[in-house]
């Protein structure tokens, strides 16, 4: 008897919020070992390299809208995968209860800092 392979449809399966959250988290992490930190680095360099530098780089970032708006993306990626980092540390400690509601409740609660903390980043960075 043969077995043949499952193909499961991502898009028909509804995970639970805490679940999307998790997959964001390990998503934004990826994304921060391959963008953010390589980005940061080189920033990082460009401007410490000399105060023409650091001014081109500051006048370059306030008039292009495009750099701006990278940049402004790669902090947020940043912030959240700090904030459900959080949870997920006060979830392996025990401190949230594995419960399907409490794991639901702390992922609102995780988007809801979120939600505010982007905005407070996008009012300063703007």
């Amino acid at each position: 008897m043969s077995i043949k392979p499952v193909y499961i449809n991502l898009f028909k399966i509804h995970l639970p919020l805490s679940a999307l959250i998790s997959i964001s988290h390990r998503v934004s992490g990826m994304l921060i070992f391959f963008i953010v930190l390589p980005l940061a680095a080189y920033i990082l360099n460009f401007l410490l390299d000399s105060p023409s530098s650091f001014t081109s780089f500051t006048e370059t970032y306030n008039a292009s809208f495009f750099i701006r708006t990278f940049v402004i993306f790669n902090v947020l990626i940043f912030e959240f995968h700090v904030i459900a980092g959080i949870r997920h540390m006060l979830m392996d400690f025990h401190l949230i209860s594995e419960t399907l509601s409490a794991s639901n409740s702390s992922a609102i609660i995780v988007l809801m800092i979120f939600t505010l903390s982007a905005f407070l980043t996008i009012w300063w960075l703007i």
